[in-house]
C-alpha cells in the first residue's frame, strides 16, 4: 500500500473524529436549548461521551475500509492515529478557552481511546 492511500486512509479518519466531534457540540446545544431542565454538567460529559464512542467506532470502520491493503500494519496505523488524536483532546485542546469545556474534550478523548481497545485484539472487525 502505497504512502498516499494509507495517508489519505489516516485523514478520512481524523476528518470522522471531528465531525462527530461537531455533531456531538451540535446535540449538546439542542438538548440545552429544548430540554433545559434535563441539561446538566453530566448530561454535558455523557453527550460528548457518547459522542467519543461513535467517532472511534466511525473512523476504524471507515478508515481501514478505504484502505487498499486491510492487514495489521494499516489496522494498527488507524489505532495509533486514533490514540494521537484522543490524546490532543485530552491535554492540549482540553485547557483551550481557559478550561471551559474541559470536562467535555476530557470525556470525548477518553472514550476515543478506550473505545479502541476493541479493535486490538481484532476481534471486531467491520471490514472483513
Amino acid at each position: 500500500m502505497n504512502f498516499t492511500n494509507r495517508t489519505i486512509s489516516l485523514l478520512l479518519a481524523l476528518g470522522i473524529i471531528i465531525g462527530m466531534f461537531t455533531v456531538a457540540s451540535l446535540f449538546d446545544i439542542v438538548i440545552s436549548v429544548f430540554y433545559q431542565r434535563f441539561y446538566s454538567t453530566a448530561a454535558f460529559v455523557v453527550t460528548f461521551g457518547v459522542g467519543g464512542v461513535f467517532a472511534s467506532i466511525f473512523s476504524y470502520s471507515k478508515a481501514v475500509g478505504y484502505a487498499a491493503v486491510k492487514n495489521e500494519f494499516t489496522r494498527w496505523c488507524v489505532i495509533i492515529s486514533i490514540w494521537i488524536t484522543a490524546a490532543l483532546f485530552v491535554y492540549p485542546l482540553s485547557v483551550l478557552e481557559g478550561g471551559e469545556y474541559q470536562a467535555a474534550f476530557i470525556s470525548y478523548g477518553i472514550t476515543l481511546a478506550l473505545t479502541t481497545l476493541l479493535f486490538i485484539k481484532g476481534k471486531i472487525d467491520f471490514w472483513k
